[in-house]
């Protein structure tokens, strides 16, 4: 009997072993083909398996912010196949310019109003919504902060988002419920619209404020307890309180003018790539401080006012400083944006670069390593500068030449294919830049005026195929509007971006041979994405007029009349999809009849100059030319289209600040930032005159297309 015992116990203990090894096996098998939990992305992972291009577990796509698929189901000889196999529509009221994260068949993906959903990606079924109730009304920059959003992060079965009443909030993936929130900057004085990005076990994040006299800083959050872990501080502060860091002594006395330290500048509200090659965290700054007066630094010639309009690099686990490079120079503006990782063959040397475009112009190559300058040329004809040094890369000026007005490249997300070697770079380009007879090139900048309403035809959008070892264009796309999309690039051979009149279009990569279109009906301002899901792969991209510049830029630079009014929605295509596409009803809307117009001409370009010098045109667009609709419930109205009950209240909304919880701002109270002169009820009634006057005019134009008489 004893003997019997041992042979069953020990049978027993074959069994159970046998046992926990299958256990351990499946486990490890479930591991690699699905991780159990949501959410689960580690830096071992998106290492590892970036290459397979199944996910889009980070910005960019990978580390290195390449925004490329290695996916190559859809090529470009199978893309007249290409349709739609869902659609989610989004309840937001200023479009969509988020970047979707997609891991393990969930999509992550963020509203205008920092609004989180999770969705299936095989179904486009909405699994979880998270609304942090982001306050309005706190200053100016809160006030158009809070209406974009650039997307979240994913980490560790935790999703993140920053928010534009400046908090950082961590989600439970699975859930949706939240885990924690911290506070990245002063709500009262700016907020956030960038996507966080993640890493060595941190989340990264930067905020606005360059234009309003707020002093940037990147700040670093424990990834699982949202306790600050460091804050790099991107200008100098008061010298009489002493610098953060012995960087910022040294930036100090680089600056000049009167108190510039008031000013602030050198924001990090987007462009943050972390590169696993060299272990460093780099980020883009904007330019310095803007202010009232000639006292600006932003105004004042001479010094390099570091760290703004530079590209810093910094140790992720301390934020210690390591190197910087400058793309600004003196009272010449640069904000700088996406910073793409690369190793490239340049004069016969494998070098690990880092590339970026500025809003300058000029495309750079730098070493990503020591930030060294390896090239740099522009990407279209610009008319501020001959060229780059060879040995600094600072612009070299034609003579009383002005960089300022306009921008090149904005936000918007280039891509690079390691397959062609080529950067596909969104870009707005000026029509007399295109088609001009070729310049000498010492020959004086000429400088065109660009008049209000003169906006939509100055201009052109350009998606520009740029080789960063030859130094030049491939090939170039041109476009009706000058604002359009972030760019995907994938191994199928194929380019996709989206295009302010609505239009979502597929490029062969190599040629630039337009191969595929779609209207959606909406304009397109985010950025598209590509993953797999069942061994299928899909090309995700968010529509609806969105992004920053809805706000403060000319509607018409980037949407139609139409695709403006067009609707908020996730739209996701693979091959052999044969679902119809749900085109939107657009019904432009009438302007009402406006008041009559009792004030001078001279009192109407008073209001003119004010609802510029006040911030009007921060929100409402320059030129009163704005969304096209009178819209509220989180969306910022075109004044020419308000309603009877509008101008009556006049005094009340701008001066009193009625409104301040939806986020306009009493101007005739006691604002405390950003620091403006009061508005006395004789302004207000300017610049009332000013947008009774652009009333009339929208209203007689409308009625004149209509085909009846309209006038006053």
């Amino acid at each position: 009997m004893k003997k019997r015992s041992r042979v069953n116990a020990l049978y027993v203990f074959v069994l159970t072993a046998a046992g926990l090894l299958a256990a351990m096996s499946l486990a490890s098998k479930s591991s690699a083909d699905g991780p159990a939990k949501a959410g689960d992305v580690t830096e071992a992972r998106v290492l590892q398996e970036t290459s397979e291009g199944n996910n889009w577990m980070v910005d960019g796509g990978d580390f290195d912010e390449r925004h490329f698929s290695s996916l190559k189901e859809i090529t470009d000889k199978n893309i007249d196949t290409l349709g739609l196999a869902w659609w989610l529509d989004i309840d937001s009221p200023m479009g969509m310019t988020a970047e979707p994260i997609a891991v393990d068949g969930k999509i992550y993906v963020t509203d205008s109003l920092s609004r989180v959903y999770a969705v299936d990606a095989s179904s486009g079924h909405l699994l979880w919504k998270f609304d942090p109730r982001i306050k309005l009304g706190m200053s100016t920059q809160n006030s158009y902060s809070a209406r974009v959003n650039r997307g979240v992060a994913v980490w560790n079965g935790k999703v993140y988002v920053g928010t534009g009443d400046c908090r950082l909030f961590a989600i439970d993936a699975a859930s949706g419920k939240q885990v924690w929130a911290s506070r990245i900057c002063d709500a009262a004085k700016t907020g956030t619209t960038g996507a966080p990005h993640v890493a060595k076990g941190k989340v990264f994040i930067g905020y606005n404020g360059a234009d309003d006299e707020v002093r940037g800083s990147l700040v670093a959050f424990d990834a699982e307890t949202g306790k600050e872990a460091w804050r790099f501080w991107t200008v100098p502060g008061d010298p009489a309180n002493g610098f953060e860091s012995k960087a910022l002594e040294r930036a100090a006395k680089t600056w000049t003018g009167k108190q510039w330290w008031r000013f602030g500048g050198g924001d990090v509200w987007d462009p943050i790539t972390y590169d696993p090659v060299t272990g460093l965290l780099l980020f883009g700054t904007s330019r310095a401080g803007v202010g009232e007066g000639t006292d600006s630094p932003a105004d004042s010639p001479g010094g390099d006012k570091l760290y703004s309009g530079c590209i810093v690099a910094v140790n992720p686990d301390t934020g210690g400083y390591v190197w910087h490079f400058q793309t600004s120079i003196q009272n010449f503006d640069t904000e700088n944006f996406h910073i793409i990782l690369a190793d490239l063959d340049i004069d016969g040397q494998r070098r690990h670069v880092a590339m970026t475009a500025p809003k300058n112009g000029f495309f750079y190559v730098l070493d990503a390593k020591t930030g060294e300058f390896i090239a740099g040329k522009p990407i279209v004809k610009i008319l501020w500068a001959t060229s780059l040094d060879r040995k600094t890369g600072r612009p070299l000026l034609f003579p009383g030449a002005t960089q300022r007005g306009w921008t090149v490249h904005n936000w918007w997300h280039m891509s690079y294919s390691p397959v062609t070697g080529l950067v596909y770079i969104p870009t707005t380009d000026r029509r007399s830049s295109i088609r001009s007879s070729t310049r000498s090139s010492t020959e004086p900048a000429q400088e065109e005026p660009v008049g209000e309403g003169a906006w939509a035809g100055a201009f052109d959008g350009r998606l520009v195929a740029w080789d960063p070892v030859s130094e030049s264009a491939r090939w170039s796309a041109e476009l009706p509007i000058a604002v359009n999309s972030s760019v995907l690039s994938t191994a199928g051979n194929l380019v996709f971006q989206g295009e302010g009149t609505g239009e979502f279009d597929a490029y062969a990569a190599d040629s630039g041979k337009k191969l595929w279109s779609i209207k959606t009906g909406s304009a397109i301002d985010a950025t598209p994405v590509s993953f797999s899901v069942n061994g299928e792969q899909y090309v995700v991209v968010p529509v609806g007029w969105g992004s920053a510049s809805r706000i403060f830029g000319p509607a018409s630079m980037m949407a139609t009349p139409e695709s403006k009014r067009g609707p908020s929605r996730l739209l996701a295509f693979k091959l052999g999809a044969k679902n119809p596409f749900p085109y939107p009803s657009n019904t432009i809307p009438l302007v009402p009849k406006p008041p009559k117009q009792i004030f001078s001409k001279e009192v109407v370009e008073r209001g003119k100059a004010l609802y510029e010098s006040h911030l009007c045109s921060g929100c409402h667009s320059p030129g009163l030319d704005g969304s096209g609709a009178w819209t509220v419930n989180g969306a910022i109205p075109d004044l020419r289209y308000a309603p009877p009950e509008v101008h009556s209240q006049w005094y009340g909304i701008v001066l009193a600040g009625t409104h301040r919880d939806a986020g306009m701002l009493g101007f005739g109270t006691d604002l405390q930032f950003p620091n403006i002169k009061k508005l006395t009820a004789r302004e207000a009634d300017a610049i009332h005159a000013y947008v009774i006057d652009g009333a009339w005019r929208a209203y007689d134009e409308q009625q004149k297309s209509l085909g009846d008489k309209g006038g006053h």
